[in-house]
């Protein structure tokens, strides 16, 4: 009985509220060296041995559904209200855009040429760049066009094309509108010069020689006016495309009177 009391140790036994903890007071020495090992393999069995006299008196088992639902939660409530807010942002302002394009797509500007003016028409024999012999064309006129906008809340930025008079199938001359910003609910009258210079015309050349003879030439006039309204900053745009084509006569001997226009002379076709 007196080795066992001196080999035993005196442990105390504590509660707390999740755990029994046992404390060893005291450890013999004769109890470190009674089974034949060195201190070291004492130390390791009784860090071993501390580690066994801590132990959970109820164990508690975490379910993997709640880990789940710890880790996915999901957005809380007041981010969805900022999502939400965000959303209906987005929708009333798409919305807003579309009525506003809406009600300017049907203001395109109305283009009018109102009469061509020839100042001079020269042709005779010649030779082009290359050398062949042909008839060159000299010719300088004019067109007079009016852009009308009825567009009641927003004005238009105002470009074209080239303007180009043609015989059959060759370019007698050409010419440019200026670009510019009209105002809204406004009506603009340009002039733009069409002209051309040591044109060669070839084959077509005896033709329009023939036909200036009678006083009538056919001839085409061909162009585009652009329009472009900015109704909110550059977000939206209110574009229109309005392509023009003039046929009428013209005569070298019949240059100090305009020709005017009808309705009839022009197509007019909106893009």
């Amino acid at each position: 009985d007196g080795d066992k009391s001196s080999s035993s140790a005196s442990l105390i036994q504590v509660h707390t509220p999740n755990y029994t903890i046992l404390t060893e007071s005291r450890l013999s020495s004769s109890s470190r060296t009674s089974n034949g090992t060195s201190g070291m393999g004492s130390r390791w069995k009784g860090s071993s041995r501390r580690s066994n006299l801590y132990w959970p008196e109820k164990p508690y088992t975490i379910h993997e559904d709640e880990v789940y639902n710890e880790e996915n939660r999901g957005l809380s409530v007041g981010q969805c209200r900022a999502v939400l807010v965000v959303l209906g942002t987005v929708v009333v302002f798409s919305v807003f855009c579309s009525v506003l394009w809406g009600a300017s797509h049907p203001f395109s500007p109305i283009v009018s040429v109102k009469s061509f003016s020839l100042h001079s028409f020269y042709y005779g024999e010649g030779i082009d760049r290359t050398g062949v012999a042909t008839k060159i064309l000299s010719f300088n006129s004019s067109v007079k066009v009016t852009i009308h906008s009825p567009a009641p809340y927003f004005g238009i930025h105002v470009s074209s094309s080239t303007f180009k008079l043609t015989f059959s199938t060759f370019t007698l001359a050409t010419g440019q509108l200026k670009s510019y910003y009209q105002p809204r609910k406004s009506k603009h009258m340009a002039i733009v010069k069409l002209t051309g210079a040591e044109v060669p015309l070839y084959g077509a050349g005896p033709h329009l020689a023939a036909s200036d003879k009678k006083g009538k030439v056919p001839v085409k006039l061909e162009f585009d006016i652009r329009s472009q309204g900015n109704l909110l900053g550059k977000l939206v745009k209110s574009k229109h495309v309005n392509h023009i084509t003039c046929s009428f006569f013209i005569s070298s001997s019949k240059t100090s009177k305009p020709i005017e226009f009808s309705h009839r002379t022009c197509k007019h076709v909106t893009k």
